[in-house]
């Protein structure tokens, strides 16, 4: 397999489990479940990553974003 490819695949992932692992949260508030701090530490280093690295978010972000300023 291609090394771009799974990479790609590896990005695509960090952002599904970062999107999912919010939603959790977020359900976890509304029926007062416990959140653990792990989790929210987990969430600020995966969201910084994807932030700074992850070049398929970057792509995304400019295909949403970028074209409706013109």
């Amino acid at each position: 397999m291609d090394f771009f490819k799974v990479l790609f695949y590896i990005n695509t992932l960090a952002i599904s489990l970062n999107i999912g692992v919010t939603y959790m949260v977020i359900v976890n508030l509304i029926f007062s479940q416990p959140i653990h701090p792990f989790t929210i530490a987990g969430l600020a280093f995966g969201y910084a990553v994807m932030i700074k690295h992850n070049f398929v978010f970057h792509e995304l972000w400019d295909k949403w974003f970028k074209d409706k300023e013109k």
